[in-house]
């Protein structure tokens, strides 16, 4: 599955949370790859089990949750077997995670530089407090913050949230990663922060060779930003491949209803379009295919487990009875 140019290998993942009724798999048999440079996108509805996968990846996963069986290697060092202080190492200076709340990861009550200039002697502790702030200052102008300088002397209350954010993706690229992980967060800014914010993102990481995964539930998003989508339903992949592949000519039939549903994609004065049904509760998940209960396309056997298969170059797919190739939505 993995070669020299993957920075991170995921292999059939599986992460549970225990349960009074016994372990209940979050995320089930789910594989990724993301190249030096390369930004993949995480996609699915609320609860698919996006987030808990980029948890589970750096390792931050709090009880009653675990990952209880597959491989996570970063640039081949194999992240399950690492101890608690390897992975603190490895947080932060190889690998760095952006949540969609910046105030989880700012403390109100300290200067910004004095955040930023932690996080850059932690794991660089010979350098000098002169060098870790221009460090730090180059930092903030790199993701469009105007007068670094007097910025960083600010409190983070003194920034507006698309400012936090840039704050925080900053804080991210201190050490330059090779892999970082963006939870959704431009999703509570304004729709001309965001796509500031996506470019900036996108610069960095062709500039960097930075690898960076993007959780959205946002197709339109992802369009723009990414390479390859990996389209995610209930705890498991059931589409991945190239961007306008995907986008194009969606195969499963979730990824086809997910993108009938974006607003552009209808007709102008008729109903929205919707998947009908909900995502099932993950202690109680169908036979088979798991998208089955709300599926136009399902047969009797869909009700025995669906392997994801390759169907093409660089695609893979999750049905027995996809949507013809040709159907765009």
């Amino acid at each position: 599955m993995g070669t020299a140019q993957n920075v991170l290998e995921v292999e059939q993942l599986e992460t549970v949370f225990d349960t009074p009724r016994g372990p209940v798999a979050a995320v089930r048999d789910l594989s990724l790859t993301v190249g030096r440079g390369e930004i993949v996108g995480l996609v699915g509805e609320s609860g698919s089990g996006k987030s808990v996968t980029g948890l589970s990846i750096m390792g931050l996963l709090d009880r009653p949750g675990r990952v209880a069986a597959g491989r996570i290697l970063l640039g081949g060092e194999d992240l399950r077997a690492a101890s608690a202080a390897r992975l603190r190492q490895l947080r932060g200076n190889r690998m760095a995670m952006v949540f969609q709340d910046p105030m989880m990861t700012l403390n109100p009550v300290l200067r910004i530089d004095t955040q930023m200039i932690e996080a850059v002697t932690a794991h660089d502790p010979g350098i000098s407090r002169r060098a870790a702030r221009e460090r730090c200052r180059d930092a903030l102008g790199m993701v469009g913050i105007p007068s670094p300088d007097e910025r960083l002397t600010a409190y983070p209350h003194q920034f507006s949230g698309g400012m936090r954010q840039r704050v925080t993706i900053a804080i991210a690229m201190l050490n330059q990663p090779d892999l970082i992980i963006a939870d959704e967060p431009t999703t509570a800014l304004d729709v001309t922060i965001q796509a500031q914010i996506l470019s900036e993102m996108q610069n960095l990481c062709r500039e960097r060779g930075t690898a960076l995964i993007w959780i959205t539930h946002d197709l339109t998003v992802v369009a723009g930003l990414t390479d390859r989508i990996y389209v995610m339903y209930a705890g498991s992949v059931v589409e991945q491949g190239p961007v306008d592949d995907i986008l194009d000519t969606p195969r499963h039939p979730y990824t086809h209803g997910l993108i009938g549903s974006i607003p552009s994609a209808n007709i102008p004065g008729q109903r929205l379009y919707q998947i009908p049904g909900m995502t099932p509760p993950i202690d109680r998940m169908p036979r088979g295919c798991r998208f089955r209960p709300r599926c136009p396309n399902a047969q009797p056997l869909c009700q025995e487990p669906v392997a994801l298969r390759e169907i093409g170059a660089g695609r893979q797919l999750r049905c027995n009875f996809p949507m013809p190739s040709q159907d765009t939505p």
